[in-house]
């Protein structure tokens, strides 16, 4: 939203009564009730909109109480407005006319839709695309957006990328809060969400960042994760934005290269795992054939509630008709555990990640939600598995060495051991162990290995070795979790 000067109080009172007019005449339309909904429904309405466009809920939701407070129209039925004439609870400024003037004021899906697509812009400007706007915001750390504190510059911008919003001007003035400050104020004390603000030596101490000089701000060493959803592969997303854009980038690589302009509504699947790159996240995108077309960013691409788990589990997987574990592969999937790939493939003989692992085990055996340990290498696991990766470690089921969880590295036998027989627990009577390779191992990786041993859920690899580093592959993993949540109580 631009800096403007404002106009006098009695002035706008005057527009104000003209909009009166113009909507008893007729002129403008009335498209419902002129009264606000409650704060749960407009907080409702704003995540529903965060959802589908790629934007932490608590920041869209925290910049509509510090723009509006929540209010949309006003106790006489007219819009909210500014003096400078931003509109409705977003406080949309639509001094470029992209956006249809009437339903900013009369729709207010459509003002938080916009109010989202601004937002995204700012984001635009901040990440580190090559694909710029006409401006240039500077970036903080990987600009992952996902990651609360990497939306900085984003959120000064939406208020206006000015010097006021500098906290080494604003508290030299003697102002308690910038923009941003008063976004993390309201996403703490009403949200619960704490956000760290970036260390502020990085600003200058007057004006606004150069912003020729493409600043990188680090990312605090603290950091806090959003609610930002994406769409696992073999899932249906929607190609979906608002005029004034005609269309979105369909890319050769993640940020890459520009193939053609997808249009709305138009339904693809996805391909692979969403990518991280310019300050994207980007879906692979198949057709109805399955054939691979190229790479869209997420935050025009909206999720279909149809996936693999919506539909019947096939009968058996392509490349799993002569494999020995089609049987545990197949009782995983059944249940919802583990899904093969787009091409109904199921890859049985690539190797299980550790942050795979963590995902599969809060399935397995329902391990509810837990975050009371932080790791040093959050920024590198997926987003679909840091809550998992978080719930393991903290109930102390995998480990993170040195606070290092490592979360792309394969998963070891070993650790596959450890971890099982920490959920399962410790027969009263155990079998000895015969193995030679595993003489290194602590007492209590020994013990782990011998509770699993036990329980006849991972045997050896022969009658003297346990390969206690050795990868394991999904096929494997299959028959793994099947025994073991057999045992499980």
């Amino acid at each position: 939203m631009e800096v403007i000067k404002k106009t006098s109080g009695c002035f706008m009172r005057k527009i104000a009564l003209f909009l009166v007019i113009l909507m008893i005449s007729g002129i403008f339309p009335v498209y419902g009730d002129t009264l606000n909904p409650s704060r749960q429904e407009f907080e409702e309405m704003i995540t529903e909109v965060a959802i589908r466009r790629g934007i932490p809920s608590v920041l869209l939701m925290s910049i509509a109480r510090v723009e509006s407070v929540f209010r949309h129209y006003n106790s006489d039925g007219t819009v909210s407005r500014s003096y400078a004439g931003s509109i409705g609870l977003m406080q949309i400024h639509n001094s470029r006319g992209l956006y249809d003037e009437e339903r900013l004021m009369y729709d207010i899906p459509y003002n938080i839709e916009v109010g989202a697509e601004i937002l995204l812009e700012k984001w635009a400007a901040s990440a580190e695309t090559p694909v710029k706007p006409y401006w240039t915001l500077p970036s903080v750390g990987n600009m992952d957006p996902n990651v609360l504190e990497n939306w900085y510059f984003a959120l000064w911008g939406y208020n206006g990328f000015a010097s006021c919003n500098n906290p080494n001007v604003a508290y030299s003035m003697g102002n308690k809060y910038t923009y941003q400050d008063l976004i993390y104020l309201v996403a703490s004390n009403e949200y619960g969400q704490m956000i760290t603000p970036i260390d502020k030596s990085y600003l200058p101490l007057e004006g606004i960042p150069n912003v020729k000089e493409n600043l990188n701000v680090p990312t605090p060493e603290d950091f806090h994760l959003g609610d930002v959803f994406l769409a696992q592969p073999g899932e249906k997303v929607k190609v979906s934005y608002l005029p004034p854009t005609t269309g979105i980038n369909l890319r050769k690589e993640p940020n890459g290269e520009k193939i053609r302009l997808l249009t709305n509504d138009e339904i693809y699947t996805i391909g692979l795992p969403a990518e991280l790159a310019g300050g994207y996240y980007w879906y692979y995108l198949l057709d109805e054939e399955g054939n691979g077309l190229g790479w869209a960013a997420r935050n025009w691409m909206i999720h279909i509630e149809e996936s693999l788990q919506d539909v019947d589990v096939p009968l058996e997987f392509d490349d799993i008709s002569e494999y020995w574990g089609k049987d545990y592969i197949m009782t995983l999937t059944q249940d919802g555990i583990i899904k093969g790939r787009p091409d109904n493939s199921f890859a049985p003989n690539d190797i299980i990640t550790r942050e795979d692992f963590a995902t599969l085990l809060t399935r397995s055996f329902e391990l509810d939600p837990l975050s009371i340990y932080d790791i040093i290498d959050k920024s590198e696991v997926k987003s679909y598995a840091v809550e998992s990766v978080e719930t393991v470690i903290s109930l102390g089921i995998m480990d993170a060495l040195e606070g290092y969880f490592r979360p792309g590295e394969p998963l070891s036998r070993l650790d596959a051991t450890i971890a099982i027989a920490r959920i399962l627990g410790y027969p009263e009577e155990m079998m000895s162990l015969e193995f030679e390779d595993i003489a290194d191992l602590t007492s209590d990786q020994v013990e782990g290995l011998r509770a699993i041993y036990t329980y006849g859920i991972i045997n050896g690899k022969s009658n003297t070795s346990f390969a206690p580093l050795e990868s394991i592959t999904r096929g494997e993993m299959a028959k793994i979790l099947v025994m073991a949540r057999s045992q499980y109580r």
